[in-house]
């Protein structure tokens, strides 16, 4: 005969995810990204870092090539999409297309024995010609990356937003926009960026998620996935991920 769960035991349950939780945020506010997001343990424990292009900042100074990552989240647990492109040195671009469907970071998928559960890209590659490359800069320009980051944004992991982080000209810029706004609705790299990928992958349309929906989302009984807010500072992201 098998016992109901007790108020009590449940309550512990609650206790053991918010501090698994709370460990998660800990790790991705404190590990630098250095490449190879494609395996899943750089992704799980990297995550806020790549956002932040920590790596393209270290790098971006005079006569460094232009390179951009715009991410795309459509909803953290439903869908990823990031787009890097590198100049060649010659005026075109080297053009990376990842798309992940649920979000890197399911701790419901998590175990001990596992740890790098779960968590692949779909991966298209191709090469912008240096008119390409052009445009493309132009519509990032026209969007608003090289502008001010707008601080004080927040984004909850539930929400749709962009975040760009690109190396311009040995400049660096941070920049992000969340669903719905005027700022979003303004963007046009977007659609110059799907254009190029091949992963054949549907894009996740923007949604408004209202606040108890950003607070509530489960995998099953006593399940929730992480929830995690992300706020802009000064030309990047402030401190690291927070459980707003």
């Amino acid at each position: 005969m098998t016992s109901k769960p007790t108020r009590w035991s449940f309550r512990r349950r609650q206790l053991a995810y918010a501090g698994l939780s709370a460990l998660f945020l800990i790790v991705l506010a404190g590990c630098t990204y250095r490449g190879a997001i494609d395996q899943p343990v750089t992704l799980k424990f990297t995550w806020f870092s790549y956002l932040n292009g920590d790596d393209m900042r270290q790098v971006c100074t005079a006569g460094s090539p232009d390179s951009f990552r715009l991410v795309y989240n459509g909803s953290y647990n439903e869908q990823l999409r990031t787009y890097e492109v590198v100049g060649d040195g010659a005026g075109g671009g080297n053009y990376i297309a990842r798309v992940m469907r649920g979000g890197g970071l399911r701790l419901s998928q998590f175990t001990l024995r596992n740890p790098q559960a779960v968590a692949g890209w779909t991966v298209s590659q191709t090469h912008l010609s240096p008119d390409q490359m052009v445009a493309l800069t132009a519509a990032l320009a026209d969007s608003g990356a090289f502008a001010p980051s707008p601080r004080g944004l927040r984004m909850a992991s539930e929400q749709f937003y962009w975040i760009s982080a690109a190396c311009r000209e040995g400049q660096f810029y941070f920049n992000a926009w969340v669903y719905p706004s005027e700022r979003f609705a303004r963007l046009t790299f977007p659609a110059a960026l799907f254009g190029y990928d091949q992963t054949g992958l549907a894009v996740n349309p923007p949604r408004q998620v209202p606040p108890i929906e950003r607070a509530s989302s489960t995998t099953g009984i006593g399940e929730r996935d992480l929830h995690f807010g992300l706020e802009v500072g000064d030309n990047g992201l402030v401190a690291g991920p927070t459980a707003f």
